[in-house]
């Protein structure tokens, strides 16, 4: 029935956008408008040419602007969420994942790349009916597993629309060990991770509840903790270090669209009130959780990684 009603919801945006299923011809008579039939396709397009714009010539190249722009296309279409008033937001959060050198490329040859692809995509969403409960961020992540010049794009709500529309009070009077609604991490570009809990660890010792199987992390490496109703990340003494958005971190407070790096491994941080996006699937651990009750997770490395 949902789904139902969704479908009306968009189709009505969508005629409401485009004044109707056809458009006026010279002769007064109805002709055939071709963004109408496609607005997935219209969309498409747009976020083609904003693509090609952001990206330099020599890359684009080796990167296939018509599947970023198709990418971004669907999850911004996927992820439209409706109000009760029949008003769909898009989603405001991106993460564009890459191999680890093709990210460094991008951010050397195309510093601005995230501000301009976020500038576009906002006025790609407004200009396709849509609304927004927060401009978009765009995020570059690194997943060394994918191959050279491929790229995967994930995207999500900051924020949710009702709350949006009804306003936000003045003063958040959250409890201070109350874990932030929707609280998730996407790891490796792949799979997702809920924060629901108010301590998460992270490293190699099988008693973290998000495990790194890299010779790189230190066995106790980095905890995630609740503080004043955020969550803060911790380096924990590590050998090699935490990044946060390309900078060491000892200690960083949070926010939805933020890149963490830890050894070989890259996450990024979200919050959504309906959870992770659908897109990616949730991590299963391997074995029995350990301890009893407690969520564990394997994040497979490269054969050949000894433990220190």
């Amino acid at each position: 029935m949902q789904g139902d009603v969704d479908l009306c919801m968009r189709a009505r945006a969508v005629r409401h956008l485009q004044g109707g299923d056809t458009a006026s011809g010279a002769d007064g008579g109805q002709s055939y408008n071709p963004d109408v039939a496609n607005p997935l396709e219209s969309l498409e397009r747009q976020l083609e040419a904003l693509v090609e714009r952001a990206i330099p010539r020599l890359l684009g190249s080796r990167l296939s602007t018509t599947v970023i722009a198709g990418q971004l296309a669907r999850t911004m279409d996927d992820g439209v969420r409706w109000d009760e008033r029949g008003k769909g937001f898009a989603p405001d959060q991106y993460a564009l994942t890459l191999h680890p050198e093709d990210v460094e490329t991008l951010l050397s040859q195309a510093p601005e790349l995230r501000e301009e692809l976020a500038r576009g995509l906002s006025e790609a969403a407004r200009d396709h009916g849509f609304l927004l409960a927060a401009e978009p961020e765009v995020t570059l992540a690194a997943d060394p597993t994918l191959a050279r010049w491929d790229v995967r794009v994930v995207a999500w709500h900051r924020a949710r629309p009702l709350e949006f529309t009804q306003g936000m009070p003045r003063e958040s009077r959250t409890e201070p060990g109350r874990v932030p609604a929707g609280a998730f991490l996407i790891i490796d570009g792949g799979k997702h991770f809920p924060l629901d809990r108010p301590v998460v660890n992270i490293g190699r010792r099988l008693d973290n509840q998000i495990i790194l199987e890299d010779p790189h992390v230190s066995r106790t490496h980095a905890q995630l903790r609740v503080r004043e109703g955020r969550f803060v990340l911790f380096d924990l003494g590590s050998t090699s270090g935490t990044q946060v958005n390309g900078r060491r971190s000892q200690q960083h407070v949070l926010r939805p669209g933020d890149a963490i790096a830890i050894a070989g491994s890259n996450m990024v941080y979200g919050e959504d009130a309906g959870g992770p996006p659908d897109s990616t699937p949730a991590y299963t651990p391997p074995f029995p959780p350990r301890p009893a009750g407690d969520q564990q997770t394997h994040v497979a490395r490269p054969p050949g990684s000894e433990d220190e």
